[in-house]
């Protein structure tokens, strides 16, 4: 693209915010698979969308190296592009590739029937059994009926042995349904995006029921025809360039905010992922999110590594929140620059969204986008 396009197209994106207009302004907007998961600090798919249909090319490759669930790589597929998702948390990086290959209903259904199998074998031993007294606002085990929760650890064991595999899809819906206020999740009555202290009646709840008729759900909506089946990576997006073998022609990309942890508001679905208590402390440290919290410039080797990826000519465009702590907007201006050329960059105030039922939904102000090219 030209950079006189690209500007023309930054400043179109800025006057019209195309993602608050119409439908696109509604919460629920965009493919069901979106919320395969539940997940604090998603991007919204709507804007997710306009990203990737006003500056990525058809027929292009979209790549989100900060991918968290996936959102921007599953729009990008949506609309035809080769999609690419990356993260370093075993919860994100598994609904993300969840959402790269859908299977069919029946190979969805094969693979819990395959895991059902592999619960019947598996032998829990008082190690794995006190795993469930672990917890950061509750235990583990004051979640479920405990029946339920020997189901609940059995399949983590099953998880931790095997690994995702091809089996990311079921994963990523047994995650979902791990907690929440409604008929579908596993546990006693929790909030369904952070996994508040639970209440109600310790009732049993059939783990492969529940995950029966949630990929059914989830799967109920199909894909449209071009739809492009994407590439998903687990591990730290400096691995990247040893990892994506052709230069990308956009990346479009969420850096969390300052402030914002990934790691505890997740923390039931990353205790399923094989963390432990010291992980919280200790694993949580190589994070993006605790690295900025020292220095921002920690960026740098971000931006690099993101030029490494970008084709000539490509585009990066990179949404950020301030009203916050810091200047992260600024930082991360500064040092894109060194790297990439700053063709523009729109803002949107974000004061009056909804909080979604939390209780603090951040000092967030402000949404803005920051738009590079490689020249």
């Amino acid at each position: 693209m030209k950079r006189s396009d690209l500007k023309a197209a930054i400043d179109d994106f800025q006057s019209t915010l195309p993602y608050t207009e119409g439908t696109y302004a509604s919460r629920s907007w965009g493919h069901k698979l979106h919320s395969l998961c539940s997940y604090q600090g998603k991007f919204k798919p709507a804007m997710a969308h306009w990203l990737v249909k006003s500056f990525a090319p058809e027929g292009g490759s979209v790549l989100d190296p900060l991918g968290g669930v996936g959102t921007v790589p599953f729009e990008a597929a949506l609309l035809g592009r080769r999609a690419i998702t990356n993260d370093k948390s075993p919860l994100a990086a598994t609904v993300g590739a969840a959402k790269m290959s859908p299977p069919s209903l029946d190979e969805a259904l094969e693979q819990i029937s395959r895991l059902e199998k592999q619960m019947l074998t598996v032998d829990l031993s008082a190690d794995d059994i006190a795993e469930a007294e672990f917890g950061l606002n509750a235990s583990v085990s004051a979640y479920y009926h405990p029946e339920t929760l020997l189901e609940v650890l059995k399949a983590r064991k099953v998880f931790l042995t095997d690994g995702v595999r091809g089996d990311a899809f079921m994963w990523a819906s047994l995650l979902h349904v791990l907690h929440g206020n409604r008929p579908y999740a596993l546990s006693r009555t929790s909030h369904p995006i952070t996994p508040f202290n639970p209440t109600g009646e310790y009732i049993y709840k059939s783990l492969i029921e529940r995950l029966q008729n949630r990929v059914t759900s989830a799967l109920a909506v199909p894909l449209p025809q071009n739809f492009v089946q994407g590439e998903a990576h687990h591990g730290d997006f400096r691995e990247l360039p040893n990892k994506v073998t052709d230069p990308v022609d956009a990346i479009i990309t969420s850096p969390p905010f300052i402030g914002m942890r990934f790691d505890r508001p997740n923390w039931l679905r990353m205790w399923f992922c094989g963390w432990s208590a010291t992980d919280f402390h200790t694993k949580s440290l190589d994070f993006l999110e605790r690295q900025q919290k020292k220095s921002t410039n920690v960026y740098a080797e971000f931006f690099s590594t993101c030029t490494q990826l970008l084709a000539p000519g490509g585009v990066m465009a990179v949404h950020i929140g301030s009203g916050g702590r810091g200047d992260l907007v600024g930082d991360l201006r500064t040092l894109g620059k060194g790297y990439l050329d700053l063709v523009g960059e729109s803002v949107e105030n974000v004061e009056q969204v909804a909080n979604h039922g939390l209780k603090d939904k951040g000092l967030t102000k402000h949404h803005h986008m920051l738009f590079f090219q490689r020249v």
